[in-house]
């Protein structure tokens, strides 16, 4: 019974190896890039993505999520830096699906367009890098082959899919790798990484999971502050991002705001959640500043409307989740005409 029960544990972990790369997402560790100043993906790497949409993506220099080398031509009318988290990384759809890659299709190569969003950041992060280019004069440079090549930067342009990014309190952040994390990714086949990470942690946020039910005092429960004073901080707070943002860098920004909405939620259409005093603060603030606002909601909804829903993959759940390519293509068609409106005229 034994010499069966071993010889079970091996061939039913066997079975699950082999196919695992079938449903399980790819572990790459990541490199710190002098440049960015940040933690990315390696050049060269490919990232496989399974747990909402079925892609594979290519890693270009400076850890942009599909761009390569071969993909950057000569000096383009305008370049633009995009920012955002996994909405715009795109790793759930392919590289010609993505963000930076539509808006590249349409514009016919006029613009080109650096995707330097990464999953999980916010605006601490962004305004980090965006000084970090910002001290290398607007430029960005990597190596191909025995050169380095430069290609000034003309705009930065944010997606912004939740104003609560915008909302973080300020924190001055330094990204350090991880040696047992590295380890793991570089050695540790991706199936096992991800059982631990499912079972050891709260998966997305990578928080310690907790027993629900444990020996000792249960935990005070802080009390919840009223609403309006918490919408009160969080427009405060927003609107320090925004002037740290125009502190760091005087080339024109641009926000296209495209929250993931409607959505499909326990079988109905919810259309958005109520945010319009932030949005008014949102909308002030980058007036003042001198930042262009691009408000895709009614081209997502008239997509819903229509059956084209912008979000939601085949394997996941429909209607509800990441920007698919059509929600990519939607918000890359709303944007173009402000990216080809601040052309470069020399």
């Amino acid at each position: 019974m034994i010499r069966r029960w071993i010889v079970g544990v091996l061939l039913g972990t066997a079975l699950i190896a082999v196919s695992s790369p079938l449903f399980v997402r790819s572990y790459v560790p990541r490199v710190y890039d002098p440049q960015r100043r940040v933690l990315a993906y390696p050049s060269g790497a490919v990232v496989r993505w399974r747990r909402e949409g079925y892609a594979e993506t290519r890693i270009g220099p400076l850890g942009m999520p599909g761009k390569s080398a071969a993909d950057i031509p000569k000096p383009a009318r305008r370049t633009v830096v995009l920012w955002g988290d996994s909405q715009a990384e795109g790793l759930c759809v392919d590289d010609q699906d993505k963000l930076a890659a539509q808006i590249e299709r349409r514009s016919r190569r006029r613009v080109l367009v650096l995707p330097f969003a990464r999953s999980g950041d916010s605006c601490n992060d962004w305004i980090a890098q965006v000084g970090s280019l910002q001290d290398n004069h607007n430029r960005a440079t990597w190596s191909l082959g025995a050169s380095d090549q430069t290609i000034d930067i003309d705009a930065h342009l944010f997606l912004v899919t939740e104003l609560s990014d915008w909302t973080r309190p300020v924190e001055d952040l330094r990204e350090i790798a991880n040696p047992l994390a590295k380890a793991a990714a570089a050695y540790a086949p991706a199936f096992l990484i991800h059982a631990a990470r499912n079972v050891l942690t709260e998966g997305q946020t990578l928080q310690p999971r907790r027993l629900r039910f444990r020996l000792g005092p249960a935990p005070k429960v802080r009390p919840t502050p009223e609403v309006d004073d918490e919408v009160v901080w969080a427009a405060r707070r927003l609107q320090r991002q925004l002037q740290r943002l125009r502190e760091r860098t005087e080339l024109p920004c641009i926000f296209v705001y495209a929250p993931p909405w409607p959505a499909i939620i326990d079988g109905h259409v919810v259309k958005s959640p109520d945010e319009d005093a932030m949005l008014r603060s949102f909308w002030i603030t980058c007036d003042q500043l001198g930042f262009q606002v691009v408000d895709a909601r009614s081209a997502l909804r008239e997509s819903a409307r229509q059956d084209l829903w912008p979000t939601g993959f085949h394997n996941g759940q429909f209607g509800q989740g990441h920007l698919n390519a059509i929600g990519n293509a939607l918000v890359a068609r709303e944007v173009l005409p402000f990216l080809e409106r601040t052309e470069r005229t020399d």
